[in-house]
């Protein structure tokens, strides 16, 4: 029984998906699926583009304990021309919700005049009051529950924004979604810009 039971392990750990595995098919399978909420446009129109130039680089964290070493090691990634996006994602799940927030922001404060900007998505965030019904993966769900730590280059993701912006693309989002994303990330440009900071 013991055999057996040893056998079944090694089963599941060779079928299980690595976290890699389920960010690569949350990509593919539903972010850059044309999404009805939002006129068939994906939720990223530059995802498949990141992933298919392997521009989308992925940190595994298993121990939470090595989160904050694994997200100084994306901020150094991210250097890279290259590189659009690292996800730095962390399976142990010990920091809440107000406590990856208040990392995060004082990263932010950091890393933002180095042109480096970092947003948190953890799963048990409940923030946002209304629905927002273009996130719902409907069938599509991942194997692991893990958090994640999405880093960009601020100046293009700026960019990225307003393009989106003048074709409409946030008129569908939720105002508090929108509040706590977008316009979050635009308090940040005095960090970036000084006295000279970017208007909207």
């Amino acid at each position: 029984l013991e055999i057996i039971l040893g056998f079944l392990i090694i089963l599941k750990t060779i079928w299980m998906k690595t976290l890699t595995d389920d960010i690569i098919s949350w990509s593919k399978d539903f972010i850059e699926k044309p999404n009805p909420y939002l006129g068939d446009v994906p939720v990223c129109p530059y995802a498949a583009k990141a992933r298919k130039d392997e521009a989308l680089k992925v940190l595994e964290i298993y121990d939470h304990t090595k989160l904050i070493e694994g997200i100084v090691e994306g901020t150094e990634l991210i250097k890279d021309a290259k590189t659009d996006i690292v996800i730095v994602a962390c399976d142990d799940i010990k920091i809440t919700v107000e406590e990856l927030t208040a990392v995060i922001h004082a990263y932010n404060v950091v890393f933002v005049p180095q042109d480096i900007y970092l947003m948190a998505s953890h799963p048990y965030d409940e923030e946002e009051e209304e629905p927002v019904e273009f996130l719902d993966t409907g069938e599509w769900t991942p194997e692991n529950e893990f958090l994640m730590v999405l880093i960009q280059n601020f100046d293009k993701l700026e960019r990225a924004s307003d393009i989106m912006n003048k074709k409409g693309y946030y008129a569908a989002w939720p105002s508090d979604y929108y509040e706590g994303t977008v316009l979050k990330r635009q308090t940040y440009r005095r960090y970036r810009h000084g006295r000279h900071e970017k208007k909207s």
